[in-house]
């Protein structure tokens, strides 16, 4: 019996560590998730929050810190990976109810969560599955730039 795994186009980008990436990483996102994807508008929120998450809270987002960022699509789920380089620096300040929910947000989207702490760094993955009769894989992806 011949096993047949599912086609899956991964996407890699890594991104200086600064506020002013978190954007561009979100739009990168936007262009690689195939045109249609069911699941883009909760794919890009994840992405924002575990991002934020690596340059506020770890040393990533120390001068010279980068993250990684994989979102990889098949035909049943989109999966999406974080990679910081680890420690938190300090505790982020915010203003009074402000802030804190970003993991929380991450959990109720995603289908699956994991976070592994290693001595380089953190590598946190999500995935979120297509609905039933859907499909996250398209031939139609905007090549992102």
């Amino acid at each position: 019996m011949e096993i047949v795994l599912p086609s899956i186009a991964a996407h890699t980008h890594n991104w200086p560590g600064t506020a002013e990436s978190l954007g561009q990483c979100r739009a990168w996102v936007r262009q690689v998730l195939p045109v249609g994807c069911p699941r883009a508008a909760d794919v890009v929120q994840v992405v924002a929050e575990l991002t934020a998450n690596a340059v506020m809270h770890s040393a990533s987002g120390a001068p010279g810190g980068r993250y990684a960022v994989q979102v990889e699509v098949s035909p049943e789920s989109v999966g999406v990976t974080v990679i910081d380089l680890g420690p938190v620096l300090v505790k982020a300040v915010r203003p009074l109810g402000e802030g804190g929910h970003g993991l929380a947000i991450v959990r109720e989207l995603a289908d699956g969560y994991d976070a592994v702490e290693m001595p380089s760094g953190r590598i946190v993955t999500c995935w979120l599955d297509c609905p039933p009769n859907s499909s996250c894989d398209s031939t139609d992806v905007t090549s992102p730039t």
